[in-house]
C-alpha cells in the first residue's frame, strides 16, 4: 500500500517530467512562425503526390518538417560556422530528419521519401574555394 507522501512524491516527479517535455514542445511551437509553417506546408505538398498520406499523417509530417526547419534556419544563421562546418551540420540534421520520418511514415512510404528527398529538399554542398597558388621559380631569385 502506498503512503500519501510517496504518492505525492510520484505526482511531483511526474509533473516536472511532463512539464519539461511540454516546455520543450512549446519552445519549438514559438519558434515555428508563419513563414516556417508556410514552408513546411509547401514541402509537405511537394511530397504528397508521391507519398499519398492521409490528413493526420500529412499533419504529423508537416510538423516534423517544421521542427527541422527551425533547426536548419538556426544553423544557416550561425555566423560562427565556416561553410564546411555549416554544411556538415546541415547534412547531419537532414539525416536526423530522415530518421524521424521513419516514425511518421510506413516503411514503403519512408523508402519513397528517402528516394525523392534530395529532389524536393536538396542539400547544396558549398563550392570549394580554390586558393590561388603563387609559384615562385627559384631560378628567378
Amino acid at each position: 500500500m502506498m503512503t500519501k507522501s510517496f504518492a505525492f512524491g510520484l505526482y511531483i516527479i511526474s509533473f516536472f517530467c511532463f512539464s519539461g517535455i511540454s516546455q520543450a514542445q512549446t519552445l519549438y511551437a514559438l519558434k515555428i512562425d508563419g513563414k516556417i509553417r508556410k514552408e513546411a506546408t509547401n514541402i509537405t505538398a511537394a511530397y504528397q503526390p508521391r507519398l499519398v498520406m492521409g490528413s493526420d499523417q500529412a499533419m504529423e509530417f508537416k510538423q516534423t518538417v517544421a521542427r527541422f526547419l527551425v533547426k536548419r534556419k538556426a544553423i544557416e544563421k550561425d555566423d560562427t560556422l565556416t561553410e564546411k562546418a555549416r554544411y556538415e551540420l546541415l547534412k547531419q540534421l537532414a539525416s536526423k530528419e530522415t530518421m524521424a520520418m521513419a516514425d511518421v511514415l510506413e516503411s514503403y512510404r519512408w523508402q519513397e521519401y528517402i528516394r525523392i528527398k534530395n529532389d524536393i529538399q536538396p542539400l547544396v554542398e558549398p563550392i570549394a574555394r580554390k586558393e590561388e597558388l603563387i609559384v615562385v621559380n627559384p631560378r628567378d631569385h
